[in-house]
């Protein structure tokens, strides 16, 4: 669901009550009294809901916790029935509940007798919303006709009392936390989530926050940038903008002219004229600050999404061309990952939904984690690294809620990859252990659950790396879950001159050392080895002058090579070639 089709719902559920109550009393119904909104942090949940106030003319009367709190026996209640009364005598009002987790929390989960007496009073105040009534006495007086002021119950307003009609719109990014009893028709009638913004709703809240912003912009650098902010809402586009805006202040004031050289006229007083100078200088300093495309490129690479700051990793500048060969494997790489990103509408048009898991097993030393980094930097997708051992705990159920969490941040800041590295220590076969409840076996089947359960996985994909895929339960490797396994093999000659070559940029070496002569010598090295090899090479020609050495000879990396064993055997070579065999 976009976000104009939810504002399009907020209309419908907010604005018709508040504007056009009579519509519901000439069928008989009560207004809705109640909509909660659900989103992560930052998507703009308050925003929208004074924006709809404002849109309808309402009055808007602000739940603070902070503030409704009291130390006073029965004072927070007595605050909350005041906040009620005062937005029925100046109805059509919405009262705004921001964070209500925090305000009412579940009773079966409190301990503080307090907060279920909030619960309660919230409860009471929602089932009489839509009546002028500040509280059960007040109700029961008017009910009676004996209401302060011999007021009686007043007619004309919706659901048969009141001058207008009161909407409850609260926030929460834990739905999960609230009481179950506030979340039923008649209270909180409406769930709306406001999700992480697509890329085209990021375009539009770019064009926004952009409006009153001096920049250089075109909408093709608009575009760029919204295509490369996955997973932001709209507060880390606030950030970016205003980061942005700092690297735009800096550039203008390291270029501006000092104040002694801005002309002016004389004056008497020397402290004057240099003051106005200086605000001169301030002034035209001002006028040449734009905003440009790599403002806000940079921008983003220092800011990063707020589902992420808890996993942030830095995954070191890796491109494609820094993997040497492995040609088959880069492509079906991006068909499984990239394809789906670039080309959603294609997928789409198709019937077909992209992979959900791809796993690359192979050798050690073959570049199967290096693809991984390359991957994560070429999609400019959100990259999660998740180490088996940190998932496991002593304390029962927390593993398991580890594995939620990992994929609970990666779905909020979806588009992601999630990447398990040497997955066979994390999702060894159930029952290996001899214990039918080994907390290995509750993690992979929590593991299971998250990437082909009832909950969608949506725009996320996990990428995994072994050496050992015979260790993996069979359940993991199934289609839906791993749709791909991708056997990386070690490399051939080809492959090994091009890694060769790229280890050889950083190195100086003498004009006798090549490539492919060197690659033709290394049979059977995996990628790690060669990498070993120019080390070794290196450091040789270090060993006779370490303060002199400035470049590496043929002879030094003849010797790197006799001294490196590979350790790419034929069993294990026939042992990957039967697997990819079984596996296709």
């Amino acid at each position: 669901m976009s976000h104009r089709t939810q504002l399009a719902l907020l209309r419908e559920v907010v604005a018709l009550p508040l504007q056009r109550p009579e519509l519901f009393r000439r069928f008989g119904v009560k207004p809705p009294r109640g909509v909660l909104l659900v989103g992560p942090p930052g998507t703009g949940k308050t925003l929208i809901a004074r924006a709809l106030a404002a849109e309808c003319g309402a009055r808007v009367l602000t739940v603070n916790g902070a503030e409704v709190m009291s130390k006073y026996y029965g004072e927070t209640e007595s605050r909350l029935q005041a906040i009620f009364r005062e937005a029925h005598r100046c109805a059509p009002a919405i009262v705004l509940m921001d964070e209500l987790d925090a305000l009412c929390p579940s009773r079966d989960s409190s301990t503080s007798e307090l907060e279920k007496r909030i619960v309660a009073t919230l409860l009471t105040l929602l089932d009489g919303a839509d009546d002028h009534s500040g509280g059960p006495r007040e109700e029961m007086e008017e009910s009676a006709g004996t209401g302060r002021g011999g007021r009686g119950n007043v007619s004309g307003g919706p659901g048969g009392g009141g001058r207008g009609h009161v909407m409850v719109v609260a926030t929460t990014n834990r739905p999960d936390a609230l009481d179950p009893a506030l979340r039923r028709p008649g209270r909180l009638d409406q769930e709306v989530e406001i999700p992480i913004p697509n890329e085209p709703e990021r375009r539009d809240i770019l064009r926004v926050l952009l409006r009153n912003v001096p920049h250089s912009l075109c909408e093709a650098d608009i575009d760029d940038v919204s295509q490369r902010a996955h997973g932001y809402v709209g507060a880390d586009l606030a950030a970016v903008c205003r980061e942005a805006g700092l690297i735009a202040l800096k550039r203008a004031y390291a270029t501006a002219p000092p104040a002694a050289e801005v002309g002016g006229t004389a004056h008497a007083d020397a402290d004057v004229d240099a003051a106005a100078a200086r605000a001169a200088t301030d002034n035209a300093t001002l006028d040449r600050i734009v905003v440009t495309a790599e403002d806000l490129r940079t921008g983003l690479r220092e800011v990063r999404p707020s589902a992420m700051r808890e996993v942030t990793i830095d995954v070191p500048h890796v491109l494609w061309d820094d993997v040497g060969g492995q040609e088959e494997t880069k492509r079906r790489l991006k068909e499984a990952v990239d394809w789906p990103l670039r080309h959603p509408e294609a997928f789409a048009r198709m019937g077909i939904r992209a992979p959900r898991g791809v796993l690359l097993y192979g050798p050690p030393g073959c570049s199967k984690t290096l693809m991984a980094k390359a991957l994560a930097t070429e999609t400019q997708l959100n990259f999660i690294a998740v180490k088996g051992p940190e998932l496991f705990s002593k304390w029962v159920g927390e593993s398991e809620r580890a594995v939620q969490q990992v994929f609970r941040k990666a779905r909020a800041a979806a588009p992601s990859i999630v990447f398990f590295d040497e997955i066979d220590a994390l999702a060894v076969q159930r029952g290996s252990s001899g214990d039918g409840s080994s907390v290995a076996d509750r993690v992979l089947s929590q593991l299971l659950s998250e990437m082909d359960g009832v909950e969608s996985l949506g725009n996320v994909t996990v990428i995994a790396a072994t050496n050992r895929p015979d260790l993996i339960d069979a359940a993991l490797l199934r289609p839906g879950r791993f749709d791909r396994q991708i056997y990386v093999r070690p490399p051939d000659a080809d492959t090994r001159t091009q890694i060769f070559t790229i280890c050889l940029r950083s190195i100086p070496h003498t004009a006798d050392v090549d490539a492919a002569s060197l690659g033709a010598l290394t049979a059977g090295f995996s990628g790690a080895e060669i990498a070993a090899v120019c080390r070794e090479a290196a450091l040789a020609a270090m060993a006779d002058d370490p303060a002199g050495a400035s470049t590496v000879g043929l002879a030094a990396f003849h010797a790197a090579v006799a001294g490196v064993t590979p350790s790419i055997t034929a069993e294990m070579l026939a042992f990957y070639d039967g697997y990819e065999r079984r596996a296709s």
